[in-house]
């Protein structure tokens, strides 16, 4: 995606009324009332997105996940949603947009997530949810390593806005 000077300045609400009107072709202006809102809603995310930090390719990728994947991290990726899903007990909806505004952005992407598979899902999963202990420890996925830490005491992050780009799916 490019954010080129002349897609800035569409004017959303013109093209919306323009479809709207009325037209010599039935056929035509019933498909347009039927596709346009859609497009307009789309162009509307994918400059949130922007507006959020996103990653350049966010809202393309055809995943659940505004970061571009390759099959190996996109599974990865899912797995986090997992731990988040089974052991945190959050809704996958809600484990996607936490992945999704923790490691979505342009930040993310240019620190490379091809790291995160050094370490498991856990390790990256319990970081979007949960905030440092007293200690300024978190949980790691490792039985031995987390077996002293109390998760019911761990504070809980805030989950991206429900309005954001972030939630790709629905709860």
């Amino acid at each position: 995606m490019t954010s080129e000077p002349a897609h800035q300045d569409l004017d959303l609400e013109a093209i919306e009324e323009l479809c709207a009107a009325t037209t010599p072709d039935a056929v035509f202006a019933t498909e347009a009332r039927e596709a346009v809102p859609r497009l307009v809603a789309e162009v509307r995310r994918l400059r949130w997105l922007v507006e959020y930090g996103a990653c350049p390719t966010a809202g393309t990728t055809g995943t659940e996940f505004v970061l571009a994947l390759d099959e190996e991290i996109l599974a990865y990726f899912r797995e986090m949603a997992d731990v988040l899903v089974e052991r945190v007990g959050i809704s996958r909806a809600e484990a996607v947009a936490r992945i999704n505004a923790s490691y979505g952005t342009r930040e993310s992407a240019a620190l490379g997530v091809e790291l995160m598979g050094h370490e498991l899902p856990e390790y990256w999963a319990y970081g979007t949810y949960y905030s440092p202990d007293h200690r300024y420890r978190l949980p790691v996925g490792d039985p031995l390593a987390d077996a002293d830490i109390d998760f019911s005491t761990l504070p809980v992050r805030p989950a991206p806005p429900k309005d954001s780009p972030f939630w790709t799916l629905e709860e």
